[in-house]
């Protein structure tokens, strides 16, 4: 195994979060990471819910991190974009995804290296272990 192919495929704040803290720390630990945002995933990167920070919870971690603001622990389109300074980190947009929503990476916060379809991300998972949230 050499690092990390993460599936992201929930919008949950709460699990958003917790990609973005495991794949933040096995980069710095200089574990390579890469993590396909797909399905409802994608949606929690949108610009404008980031903006309004109007997340989808599921529970009282998730309230609890809404309400210190990214104070005590940093929301996690910022943990992955300071992350991707440390260590090797790649973070990419399902095509396919965006393609049934009809939008583009300008959509997005500017966290992802770049899109790829469910090929591709398979092709770059080939040699790591794979996680799926």
């Amino acid at each position: 195994m050499t690092g990390y192919a993460v599936v992201l495929a929930s919008g949950e704040l709460e699990r958003v979060q917790a990609v973005s803290m495991i794949s933040s720390i096995a980069a710095s630990s200089d574990t390579p990471v890469e993590v396909f945002v797909t399905m409802n995933g994608l949606s929690a990167f949108e610009k404008d819910r980031i903006e309004s920070g109007d997340f989808q919870v599921a529970g009282p971690a998730g309230e609890a991190m809404l309400q210190s603001g990214g104070d005590e622990v940093p929301l996690f389109f910022e943990q992955l974009e300071r992350a991707k300074g440390i260590g090797p980190l790649e973070v990419y947009a399902c095509e396919m995804v965006m393609d049934i929503m009809d939008t583009d990476l300008d959509d997005y916060v500017d966290v992802f290296d770049d899109t790829l379809g469910v090929a591709g991300f398979l092709n770059r998972a080939s040699d790591k272990q794979v996680l799926f949230v």
